[in-house]
């Protein structure tokens, strides 16, 4: 990682934009539940235009090949015009990928979703019953619905989008592993299903104590050389425009520019960027971001 410029010659990616923040569910694994502070709002579709363009222009091979995750610590299907701003990202050739809830998936945001033409949604339904789905989801009366607009949701795939790949994704940790063995024998072989995924808990920043309290213990290394890679690979972007180093960022703590005006590339190695690439590769990281995620020094 000492090897590593301050200025980097290769473009970024954009590893995820958040077209919101605003979400109705209260997941105890979210940092969003129990620590985000900033303001909520949406990403208005001239300033999505602007990131969309300003990828293509600056790395057009990653923006096509990639493509771009559109949420962030928000539910997206809450954003009044996520069709228009998903299927604006697909109509210039950069795959549209995003994270869901299936208890939102109405008839109506159904057929939106699915004219938008994403390439990869992940459906997240943690839980194998309406308890267990309140208990980490934070809504009741839950699990049946989303069951159910699913399997609508998936007949309606094959007519509408039959080239959306689906994972379905489930969270590794402890309150879930009764719910992850019962679901593999619902889901698991379901074909319109192309992959069932069991995602690894994660504590984002580390600076979200109720969240930390659910991990099965420390992960990462206190000690050693820095090993993340953010800083030279990629951006993410708020529903603001404001710029973080990384998807972890749930409350704004490192912001290294704002898209609204300013260029990707000016952000990428702006003063701020390289202060951050000149911390990490001195190996003491004090930030406040950085330094207590378990991916620092993973």
């Amino acid at each position: 990682m000492s090897m590593r410029s301050e200025i980097v010659g290769t473009p970024p990616a954009i590893f995820n934009v958040e077209l919101t923040n605003r979400c109705p569910f209260r997941c105890i694994m979210c940092a969003r539940t129990h620590n985000m502070t900033r303001p909520e709002g949406v990403m208005s579709f001239a300033l999505f235009r602007k990131v969309i363009d300003d990828f293509l222009a600056v790395n057009p091979q990653a923006a096509r090949r990639d493509g771009v995750w559109l949420h962030g610590f928000g539910e997206s299907l809450v954003h009044p015009e996520f069709d228009r701003l998903m299927a604006y990202a697909s109509d210039a050739g950069v795959p549209a990928k995003l994270s869901i809830n299936p208890l939102l998936l109405k008839p109506e945001i159904a057929r939106r979703l699915l004219a938008a033409r994403p390439a990869l949604l992940y459906v997240s339904l943690d839980g194998h019953d309406d308890a267990s789905f309140e208990q980490i989801r934070g809504v009741p009366n839950a699990f049946e619905p989303s069951r159910r607009r699913f399997l609508e949701f998936l007949d309606l795939k094959k007519q509408l989008s039959p080239a959306t790949r689906i994972h379905f994704s489930m969270i590794d940790f402890a309150r879930n592993r009764d719910s992850i063995a019962k679901a593999r024998g619902l889901w698991e072989d379901v074909e319109a299903i192309d992959r069932f995924q069991v995602k690894p808990f994660v504590t984002w920043d580390g600076n979200a104590p109720d969240v930390n309290l659910l991990a099965d213990g420390p992960r990462g290394r206190a000690e050693g050389p820095v090993t993340c890679g953010f800083p030279w690979q990629s951006l993410a972007i708020a529903w603001n425009g404001r710029v973080l180093p990384c998807c972890y960022d749930y409350d704004e703590r490192l912001v290294l520019g704002d898209v609204a005006n300013q260029t990707l590339a000016e952000i990428w190695n702006g003063e701020p960027m390289r202060r951050l690439r000149a911390e990490f590769a001195s190996g003491t990281v004090d930030n406040p971001l950085c330094r207590n995620c378990d991916q620092l020094r993973a």
